[in-house]
């Protein structure tokens, strides 16, 4: 179908702005029909859930589609554009040039999906809508399926609103729906001067984007996939020791390190080894923070609140919050601070008991009591400006801010074995749990009676709590499940253990103090700077290695490498239809004089299996010359490679499904510029780094021999230096 007949179509509908589900919206099955190559594809999708607009951007037609959130209730318009080739003042692909497309045909169309910054989700488009970074999406697909994403960001991030992740989502959902077939991504993405490609390489072995399939495509400065696995790989193993050890010369960063990395390791349940570890234990602190608001409660304390749970924050033992302050940036001891806090304690308690229970004290009247017994008065600033919510045997401490004078205070109270409910944070942690959160649920809660009917001060065998766990719970699996996740799980001022018996060798449960556990699985909000913790070590350690060349390459590969490329196979339909991808071959004197690039890639036809070849020709000679602008006018003669197949024979009989077809013919449009996406102009590239195409990076030109090297590897500085107007390669100057 034309483009101008879906603009008529879409003209005779009334316009209108109907929002859809922006969480389901291209969910799985949710969007019926599409079950063509990508260029029909998305005309359906415009015909479909588009509506067009009244005006253009440089002449070129716009449809919105509007999404509305159903966590938010943000209402905001996804843009579609359709630019003709032909009729643009930037007909060539750099894009492409720069992923290792540019040998593509030109395609004849290319679709601009857009959502705006959220400012200007009530405006029209401007008219430098195409600049990339200026949107939330923005993503370019050509008619022949290979696209690029251009920008992504997220929406206020300090707000309620939608997350880059959340625009990541619908930018997959979309691709999948509408059958791309490679979409590439540079990632040059920056976040408080950290390179996240570099942070996320090294976390988690792949790049941010990695989450949604992107993968190496290809890097800069002559740096291979094989590079950069093994950039990343050794760079994931360093071991927290092997650091320390390395920094012991420069005291004051080992000093740092020591404490960034002590203070995690005290916070994490599981042991830190090596930076990858820590640097995932420190990311999922931080991808948690913006989800914790605070709740106010009737009696005007202030607690630090899930918005998934609405589950009020347990207190951490003195022994963890003593160890975490002496891990932080503290220049007192252990012993000291403990003090500090035992007489923070007696005065509450003896407060409570003179005033009443509901008794508070404000942080100048505790200030000034504690100045009676101790003397530095920095060491008082900095408990009291530490403490959070801390227990002492089943004393509670909290601060808080009065909603009236504004002034922090604190208080203590008890709190009664019995208090709330058990904790299951392993239910929120295991997104592939089978059974319900109720379900779950009253399994703990039985589970943890049995053990406090057993008697907390004694150890109970799993065997023997399972066993009596069936007499109310029929589910054995249910069981394992809570037995097996159960461990650190809280009830008031009491937590579960799960240990191995070393005389026994048998799994055995106790229920505890909460004073007597060294790690509860808590964000405990002691003062951590997640982000300044982050970028330290992202500087010192990432960047600033000393005395190892290892380590600074490593980096460089991975900074190297910015192109990422998800791939999308071809799958026939559930109706038997073939996916076939048909590749023009040229003759051989095309091939020889005309057309010296790699071949470009062909096009992907959906056909019945009960088709002819004759058919099939007809059929692929369509999709060509609607795909590209060099087969404008070709004309399909053979399907096959040298021989050919007969167009008589049944399309099932002659290929398998999902196969790659030649096809031959003649009419190729020779004198069109409009040949390759990288240009009418290859760059003769042999760089001393092994580069030999143009992959964006800043270049110069011998003057001589006329081959391309990057200026950084011919010494040039790249960010003070002009290049020099006459330029000689090393070897054109020891000619």
């Amino acid at each position: 179908m034309a483009s101008s007949t879906i603009i008529e179509a879409c003209n005779s509908r009334k316009r209108y702005r109907k929002p859809f589900i922006f969480e389901k919206f291209a969910v799985g099955n949710s969007i019926d029909g599409f079950s063509g190559p990508f260029s029909d594809n998305i005309r359906m999708f415009l015909q479909e859930f588009a509506t067009i607009e009244d005006y253009t951007l440089s002449g070129f037609p716009i449809w919105s589609t509007w999404l509305i959130s159903n966590s938010t209730g943000a209402v905001f318009p996804l843009y579609t554009i359709e630019e003709t080739t032909q009729l643009s003042l930037h007909p060539f692909c750099d894009h492409c040039k720069f992923t290792g497309w540019g040998h593509h045909y030109v395609s004849k169309r290319r679709y601009h999906l857009i959502i705006p910054a959220n400012e200007n989700w009530e405006k029209p488009l401007g008219s430098d809508s195409f600049e990339i970074g200026n949107h939330v999406l923005h993503g370019l697909i050509h008619c022949n399926g290979y696209g690029h994403l251009l920008s992504i960001n997220g929406v206020n991030e300090d707000s309620n609103l939608l997350s880059g992740s959340d625009f990541m989502d619908l930018w997959d959902r979309l691709c999948t729906i509408l059958k791309t077939r490679k979409i590439s991504v540079n990632d040059v993405s920056k976040k408080g001067g950290v390179d996240l490609r570099l942070l996320h390489g090294v976390a988690y072995g792949q790049s941010w984007f990695g989450k949604w399939g992107y993968r190496f495509g290809c890097g800069s400065y002559g740096v291979t996939e094989q590079k950069y696995e093994i950039a990343v790989q050794f760079l994931s193993s360093l071991g927290l020791d092997k650091i320390l050890n390395d920094f012991r010369k420069d005291v004051p960063k080992r000093g740092k390190i020591k404490q960034i990395i002590g203070t995690y390791r005290e916070l994490s349940e599981v042991p830190l080894i090596t930076i990858s570890e820590l640097l995932q234990f420190i990311l999922s602190i931080k991808s948690r923070a913006p989800f914790r608001s605070k709740m106010k409660l009737e009696n005007g304390d202030d607690y630090w609140c899930d918005r998934d749970t609405g589950e009020k924050n347990r207190p951490i033992s003195m022994e963890t919050f003593v160890n975490l302050m002496a891990n932080s940036d503290c220049r007192w001891p252990a012993r000291r601070l403990e003090f500090v806090l035992i007489v923070i304690v007696n005065f509450l308690k003896e407060n409570q008991e003179n005033v009443g229970r509901n008794c508070r004290m404000t942080r100048q009247d505790l200030r000034n009591e504690a100045r009676k017994f101790i003397g530095d008065t920095g060491l008082i600033d900095f408990v009291l400006k530490s403490i959070r919510c801390f227990a002492l045997g089943n004393q509670i401490v909290r601060r808080s801010i009065n909603p009236t004078t504004k002034l922090l205070e604190f208080t203590i109270h008890e709190t009664a074995e019995e208090e709330g409910s058990i904790r299951v944070p392993y239910l929120y942690k295991d997104s592939q749990c089978r059974w319900t959160e109720r379900k779950v649920k009253q399994a703990t809660d039985f589970v943890v009676k049995i053990l406090r009917a057993h008697n907390g001060d004694s150890a109970m065998s799993r065997q023997e709590l399972r066993d009596k766990a069936r007499a109310a719970i029929r589910d054995t699996g249910l069981i394992d499940y809570v037995l097996k996740s159960i461990n650190r799980s809280m009830m008031g001022n009491k937590i579960v253990f799960r240990s191995k018996n070393p005389s026994t060798k048998r799994i055995e449960f106790a229920f505890e103090d909460i004073v007597d556990a060294n790690r509860v699985d808590e964000n405990i909000e002691l003062q951590l700077n997640v982000d300044q913790d982050l970028v330290y070590l992202y500087e010192t350690v990432l960047l600033s290695y000393p005395g190892s060349d290892s380590v600074s390459l490593a980096t460089g590969v991975i900074l190297d490498s910015k192109k990422f490329v998800k791939e999308w196979k071809l799958e026939d339909q559930e109706n038997q239809i073939m996916a076939l991808t048909c590749k023009v071959l040229p003759s051989f004197d095309e091939l020889e004089s005309e057309l010296t690039r790699p071949l470009s890639p062909g096009v992907v036809v959906y056909v019945p299996p009960w088709l002819t070849i004759g058919e099939l020709k007809e059929v692929t000679q369509f999709a060509l010359r609607d795909t590209y602008c060099i087969m404008q006018n070709f004309v399909v003669t053979q399907i096959g490679g040298l021989r050919g197949i007969e167009n008589e024979r049944m399309l099932s009989c002659a290929v398998g499904r999902d196969a790659h077809i030649w096809v031959r013919g003649c009419g190729l449009d020779l004198d069109t510029e409009l040949r390759y996406e990288g240009g009418p102009k290859k760059l003769k590239v042999d760089c001393i780094c092994g580069a030999r195409d143009d992959d964006g990076e800043r270049m110069v030109n011998c003057d001589a021999c006329q081959v391309w090297f990057h200026t950084m590897c011919t010494g040039i500085d790249d960010h003070e230096e002009e290049v020099p107007e006459i330029f000689l390669c090393e070897s054109c100057r020891n000619f």
